[in-house]
Formats: C-alpha cells, structure tokens, sequence
C-alpha cells in the first residue's frame, strides 16, 4: 500500500509538472480565442486524466499515515505528504469555477490573460504542492524500507499465531 500510494503520488506530480511546463505555456502564448478553443476540449482531457491520480494519491497517502500510527512506525512524513495532497485537493475550490467559467462560450476573451495568469499562479502552488508530496512520500517509503531492514525480524516472527513453534536445535533436546 506505502509503495502504490508513493507511485499514484509521483504519477500525480509528473502529470502536474508536465501540465505545467509544457501545456500551459502554449496556453499562455496563444491568441485568447485560439486558448478558448483549445481549452474547450484540452481542459477537460487534462483533468480527467490527472484528476483520478490526485484523489487516488489522497486517498492512499491517508491510509499509509493511519497505518503508521496504527503500527507505531513514524508518521511524520506520510503525514507531510498527505497534507500537500490535500492543499492540492482544497485548491480545487479555485480551479472548479475558473475552469468553468473559461469553458463558458461567453467568457469574454478580452479577459482571458487575467484569468489564465491567477489560473498559472495556482496550478503552480498545485504542481509546487504535488511534487512536495511525492517526494515526502518517497522519504517515508523509504525510511520504513531502512528501518525494516535495520531490524530483521526474530526468529519465527512473522508465521502467525496458529504456526508451529520455530524448530529447536537437536542438541537443547533432552
């Protein structure tokens, strides 16, 4: 679960960043009515594409931080990463009406430079957001990978309670 939530996190952020520096610079340097036509159909694709990596990254970053704590392993930083998804989540407050309303036929394209500069200026605290996530996602992955491995499990750890007892070597029997 801590490795998919880790690589739904990274998905998430590598669609961000890719958005962000190659889609919405074309964006950016198109005529206001070429951008409207395009993101009629460009907008809609992108979020539906990203959109499904985010959720699933907040939802399984949730779960490796309630697994933690459940397990008394550290918190902290499935924690860190669970709270940048979540800023990326809130900021959907933002980007719901703004993409609405430049999908609206009537949204004025003398206004779309400073739509799109505001839209910019979050979709790169989102990408910023993302990307920290990941990589606090991948630290914690990790550092629960080093401090399993630091601590190999006792003998017979690990086979249930309902497994036979680990075999006792023939010279401590009498």
């Amino acid at each position: 679960m801590r490795t998919l939530a880790t690589a739904t996190t990274a998905a998430f952020a590598g669609g961000a960043l890719l958005s962000q520096t190659v889609i919405v610079p074309s964006w950016r340097a198109a005529s206001p009515s070429t951008f409207l036509a395009r993101f009629a159909t460009e907008g809609p694709v992108t979020g539906l594409t990203v959109f499904p990596f985010e959720l699933a990254s907040l939802a399984l970053l949730s779960i490796a931080t309630y697994t933690a704590a459940r397990h008394h392993r550290p918190v902290r930083l499935w924690a860190s990463a669970t709270g940048c998804l979540a800023g990326t989540f809130a900021l959907l407050a933002c980007f719901v009406p703004a993409n609405s309303a430049m999908l609206d036929p009537a949204f004025p394209p003398g206004e779309v430079a400073s739509a799109l500069t505001t839209w910019n200026e979050m979709n790169w605290l989102r990408t910023g957001l993302a990307l920290a996530g990941a990589l606090l996602a991948l630290t914690a992955r990790l550092s629960d990978s080093n401090r399993h491995s630091a601590h190999p499990p006792a003998p017979g750890a690990g086979r249930g309670r309902c497994a036979s007892p680990a075999p006792v070597p023939a010279d401590r029997i009498r």
